[in-house]
């Protein structure tokens, strides 16, 4: 199945700092599915890959109200 721009809904975003370092966190869903989680940094294009355990607090501590989406 091909992608489908018009199927990809973000829901929610927020941009946080941590260390001088701005990152983009956005909740997206894909054609009604279970919403997923992107991080990226925002002068970037493609998602993170590895986090130190205090930006990835930093990030849960930021995000931590979607659990309930």
């Amino acid at each position: 199945m091909p992608y489908d721009a018009e199927k990809d809904k973000e829901i929610d975003k927020r941009e946080i700092e941590i260390d001088g370092t701005k990152y983009v966190i956005s909740l997206k869903s894909y054609d009604g599915a279970e919403a997923k989680v992107a991080i990226s940094l925002a002068s970037g294009r493609f998602p993170v890959k590895r986090l130190t355990p205090k930006h990835l607090v930093a990030i849960a501590n930021s995000i931590a109200d979607w659990a309930a989406k």
